[in-house]
Order: structure tokens, then sequence, then C-alpha cells
């Protein structure tokens, strides 16, 4: 028995190690892309396409449900975006609130016979909506479907070839746009998405619906988000996007190629992590069908977005993103180490399955088998202590590694700030990445509070700005 429980002992230990120097080949390889992506920019005449009317035009697609608290903010701060040719088009999911009126207030609404194309079944569409003033605002009014229903239906409202994925609680970067959208004109022929970068905005002042001065959060679970954001963003997208392996085209920003989108059959209604199935789809899709193509990552294109203020909707948060993980592994199960996907196939979904579906798994039988071990006497307490160190030590690199990346971007001028954030990097390890652990186990056992999104209890920008 004591064999037994050090043997397994050590293999967590191994596979922690391998975990660890996994995350921070993935950050060394975006600090390289990164490096290679300044040169790059010191050249490129990215504001050319403010005045260029050849730039691809773009349909800016909104789920929105319940979202009054925010939408009128967001909506304004879409509008405002610095791109030559674009449409907001928004999808109202059959609201229980009052977001149809505040957005037939705000933009002075009023009801038009519009032909929507039927590319995509989606719940039936009960009115189209135009907007009197000079933005190009479409707004969708339909039975609930859900988020992936309500993106149908906005992408069959939508006009453009391209078309931008967010939610109705964010802030656009005002040249997010033109980031993303250098990347397509780079490769127009190839390239079929382009993810952005995801900013959590707790803490931030944003008078009049634009990030003035970016903060970090006060609140230690706030504050340990965006650390999470940065690790999964600045510190490992690029790398993938780098191999043409992009892991995931983000939900809160993700342009697509339009045609690509009804190719596929849109978004899986009901789907728990629509924009995971989605990249994963395109990526089988262009694979299967041998053609040559991009899904390419923006870390200039920021988008700001309000993260779970307290421990009770992060919970759920966490507990629905495990479960659509959950059914990706399910889902894409033929994608696994198939040489005919090529880098997805033989690297990029294994990766997935073994570091992030299964990681949870290892360590919470870690937690159990370890104890049991030092009592036994399988393993010393001063190994135990010593892997500690040495895992926090090792979590502490890549998070550090992923700072000094982001750091590249400049968006925290106080060095009291960055301070925060260094503080959280080793306090994250004593409790808190613990507590995520366990709800991602809670989600393997399915249950009714795991199969919807529910309400998240957003505050909304218009409070957030009002409070700063």
């Amino acid at each position: 028995m004591r064999q037994v429980l050090a043997g397994f002992s050590f293999a967590v230990w191994a596979y922690f190690v391998a975990l660890q120097l996994w995350l921070l080949a993935q950050a060394v390889g975006s600090a390289l892309v990164l490096r290679r992506q300044r040169r790059q920019e010191l050249f490129g005449r990215v504001e050319d396409m403010l005045t260029s009317h050849l730039a691809p035009p773009v349909s800016i697609v909104v789920p929105a449900f319940n979202e009054a608290a925010g939408i009128v903010e967001s909506i304004r701060s879409m509008a405002m975006v610095s791109y030559p040719r674009f449409e907001i088009v928004v999808a109202n999911d059959g609201s229980t609130d009052d977001t149809l009126q505040k957005l037939i207030e705000a933009f002075d609404l009023y009801p038009v016979p519009y032909p929507l194309r039927t590319n995509i079944r989606t719940k039936k569409v009960r009115q189209v909506y135009k907007s009197r003033q000079p933005i190009p605002l479409t707004v969708v009014d339909k039975e609930n479907g859900g988020r992936a229903d309500a993106l149908n239906a906005a992408i069959n409202a939508a006009r453009y070839p391209y078309v931008l994925a967010t939610d109705a609680d964010v802030i656009l970067d005002g040249n997010a746009l033109i980031h993303a959208m250098r990347l397509v004109s780079e490769d127009r022929k190839r390239t079929v998405g382009v993810g952005g970068n995801v900013r959590p905005i707790n803490g931030c002042r944003l008078p009049f619906g634009h990030i003035v001065d970016p903060r970090v959060p006060d609140r230690i679970i706030e504050r340990y988000q965006l650390l999470e954001y940065v690790r999964a963003f600045v510190a490992s997208r690029p790398a993938w996007s780098a191999i043409n392996a992009l892991p995931n085209v983000s939900g809160a920003f993700g342009i697509w190629r339009r045609d690509i989108v009804v190719a596929v059959g849109g978004y899986t209604s009901g789907h728990l992590g629509e924009d995971l199935d989605l990249t994963m789809r395109v990526h089988r899709y262009m694979r299967d069908a041998g053609q040559d193509y991009r899904l390419v990552y923006s870390p200039a294109a920021v988008v700001w977005t309000e993260v779970p203020p307290t421990r009770r909707i992060l919970r759920r948060q966490r507990i629905r993103w495990h479960r659509g993980l959950m059914t990706a592994v399910r889902d894409f199960r033929s994608t696994l180490l198939n040489p005919r996907h090529g880098v997805v196939g033989m690297v990029m979904w294994p990766s997935m399955v073994l570091f992030e579906y299964l990681a949870p798994i290892v360590e919470f039988l870690g937690w159990l088998a370890i104890p049991v071990a030092a009592l036994t006497g399988a393993v010393s307490l001063f190994s135990i202590a010593a892997f500690f160190v040495l895992a926090v030590l090792a979590g502490a690199v890549t998070s550090l590694v992923a700072l000094l990346l982001d750091e590249r971007f400049g968006y925290f001028n106080d060095p009291r700030e960055t301070l925060k954030l260094l503080t959280i990097v080793f306090v994250e390890n004593l409790g808190v990445r613990q507590m995520t652990v366990w709800w991602r186990i809670r989600a393997l056992f399915g249950g009714r509070s795991t199969q919807s999104w529910g309400n998240m209890e957003r505050r909304g920008v218009a409070r957030l700005a009002q409070s700063a």
C-alpha cells in the first residue's frame, strides 16, 4: 500500500512539473512572437485603415438578455470605435427586463420590415428595428433561445462579410477593430478568424463609456481573475496563433468570416462553451476540407469586460465553463491525436485534454492521496513541504513572465497597481486556486445548476462608471 501511495504521489508531482513546464514554454513562445510582432509594427501603417475604403467591413453582433444595466453604454462605446465601415446588430433574446425599451429610447429605434436571411435556424424573430440617429444600429427582437441562438439571429441579420461576436456588457477599445482587421488585411484569403485580448473592467475608471484609467481591482477575487486573463491571453495565445492552433476565439471578442460560420452551422444552441465549440468546429471543418487557413490572435485588440465580483457568481461561472469544456472533449474526440488535423489534433487538442480537462482531477486526487501517504510514512513531510514550495515558485515564475509580457502594453502607469498584481501571484496558491479546482470537480457531477448560464448579476458599465 505504501508503494502505491508513494508511486501515485510521485505521478501527481510529475504531472504538475510537466504542466508548469508546458505553461512556461507557452509563455516563452508568446514572448518571442510578441517581440517579432513589435518589430513588424514599427513599419506598419495601422492608422491608414482609418481612412481606407478598402478596409473589410465588419458587423458587430451582440446578444442581449436582461442587459438593461449596461446595454446603452456598451452600444455607445461600440458606435465610437475607429473603423471606416461597420454596423452594430443587437439581438434582444426575449429579455424580461427593459433592455429593449432602453435601446428604443436611447437610440430612437423604429420598426422596419427587414428581410432576414435564414442561413442559420433560430427562434422566431418578432420585430426588427433601425435607429433614426446617425448610428449604424439594427436591433433584432426575438424569442428567448439562449446566447448562441441570439448570436445566430444577429449573424443572419448582418450585412457584412466579417462579424465580430461580442457581449452586451463590454467596452470595446477604440482601436480594437483596426488592430484585429489588420491581420485579416494581411492575408484576406486565408484568415477566417481573429481572437482579441479580453481584460477585466473591474476597478477601472470609465466615464462616458471609455477606459481612462486602467486599475487593478481591490478585491482579491477580482484581482485573481485579472491575473488569470493575463496568463490565458497574453502569455499563451500568441504562441498558439503562431502555429495556427489557436484553442479558442473568445466569445467576448471574436471576428469570423461570416460564410465560414454559416458553413459550420453557426453557434451551437445550448452549449455552455459555444466559443470553444465554434473554434474547434472551424478547425475541423477547414482541415477535413484540406483548405489552407489561419486562425490568429491580436493582443492589441482589447475588449474590457466585467468579471464576477463575488465568490458565488464566480463559482457559477467556472462550473459552467468546465461543463462546456467537458462537452467539447466529448464532441471532438475524433480530433484527438488525429494526424489529418495536423498540429491541432496532435498538439493543441491533446494538451487541452491533458492540462485543462484532466488538471483538476489530478490535483484533487493529489489532495486526497498525498496526506494519506504522509500519515502512512510513504512520503516524508519534508518532501511534501519541499514540493509545495517548488509548486508555488514554479507557478509564480509563469505568472511573472505573463505580467512582464503584459507590461509591454503599458496598461498600468502607477507602480502600485503592478505591485497589487505581484502580491496575488503568491496569494492565489493559498486557497483561491484550490477553490476553483473544487468547482471544476463539482462540474463533473452535473446537476441542474450547471446546465444553463443563468443570471450573472452584473453591475453594468453605467454603475461601474458612477462608482469610479
